[in-house]
């Protein structure tokens, strides 16, 4: 039980990656919040861990909205006492287009949902880990804000700001005993990967099964990640053997990126 007495916030918690990580933290002890924009799926992720005896809390959230944030983060302490790490998952996949057809509003809604959020997040749980003199965040960026995918302009740079967010932060907290780091993942088993496939597919007038290979052909190990293995490193990046580590944008891609 490695997080026994440590309280967890978890946003995008309620399917995919976010699950996962919730999951991971909730079997080794911690007492996890999940957060939410989609209330459905959100109450059918509460009831499933609540069966099965994990200590969790659950708060319906659009993030993009400050005081929805401050609402999260004062219902978490209300419900926990505390919060000891914070991990930024939630986001999402936008448009495949060429940059002439995105539309301005396609490009704010991605870069609210998937950087906004997360510095909105920070900004109120900060305190209170200053306070403490102890944090560890994790934030969800992509190998796609390392590296070029076309057609998805909005995602690629939301992810890359997403890095430069943690590395900032990183140093920014660093004399409080907080660390901050980024996890970037290749392409992921599930239902967001699928549909980036089809709709690159679409754009370049390609099979389904051709965008498909091509995903699997650039990695060495001729392979997607599974979920699971984004949620073993969130828990070794917010345990004592990432003690040392902050500021790193850490590649959990099957090889397809190597910096």
């Amino acid at each position: 039980m490695a997080f026994a007495g440590q309280v967890a916030v978890v946003t995008g918690s309620d399917r995919g990656i976010g699950r996962e990580i919730a999951e991971a933290f909730c079997r080794e002890g911690a007492h996890v919040v999940l957060v939410s924009w989609d209330r459905e799926m959100l109450s059918a992720t509460e009831a499933s861990f609540a069966g099965r005896g994990y200590r969790i809390a659950a708060v319906h959230a659009d993030l993009t909205k400050e005081e929805d944030v401050r609402r999260v983060v004062e219902s978490a302490l209300r419900m926990t006492g505390r919060i000891d790490i914070l991990v930024n998952n939630a986001g999402i996949a936008g448009p495949t287009k060429p940059v002439q057809d995105i539309e301005v509003e396609e490009w704010r809604q991605v870069i609210e949902c998937n950087l906004t959020s997360m510095f909105l997040c920070c900004k109120y749980v900060v305190p209170y880990m200053v306070n403490q003199r102890f944090g560890r965040i994790v934030n969800i960026s992509s190998m796609s804000g390392k590296r070029p995918l076309p057609y998805r302009v909005p995602y690629t740079a939301s992810k890359m700001g997403v890095i430069g967010l943690t590395r900032t932060l990183a140093a920014e907290l660093g004399p409080y005993g907080i660390t901050v780091n980024a996890i970037c993942p290749g392409s992921v088993h599930g239902d967001r990967i699928e549909h980036v496939i089809r709709e690159q597919a679409r754009v370049r007038g390609l099979p389904i099964e051709a965008v498909r290979d091509e995903f699997l052909s650039v990695s060495p190990l001729r392979r997607m990640v599974d979920p699971k293995e984004i949620a073993s490193m969130v828990l070794y990046l917010a345990g004592p053997a990432g003690e040392s580590i902050t500021g790193e944008d850490v590649n959990v891609t099957a090889g397809v990126v190597m910096y």
